[in-house]
């Protein structure tokens, strides 16, 4: 049972993660940062929003595996059989 419940939390944390990284680029930063000023290295905020959030997209899945692995050792491919 005690792996059930790390398995749905598992599941929820990659589909929020999945969630938010899709709300990033949708453009809800638009309706409050289409500004020319502040400037981000020479760009307009939203265009270094749009530069910025793929590189962090990465990180934040990078971070979500190394929790994954932690809390889930069941699904790790090294420990997998042959007959499961």
């Amino acid at each position: 049972m005690k792996g059930g419940i790390f398995v749905k939390r598992s599941i929820t944390a990659w589909v929020v993660t999945v969630i938010v990284i899709l709300l990033l680029y949708l453009g809800a930063v638009a309706l409050f940062a289409n500004r020319i000023h502040p400037t981000i290295l020479g760009m307009p905020f939203l265009y270094a929003w749009y530069v910025l959030v793929p590189l962090l997209n990465p990180v934040a899945l990078g971070l979500l595996y190394i929790y994954d692995r932690r809390h889930n050792p069941q699904n790790d491919p090294i420990h997998w059989t042959e007959g499961s």
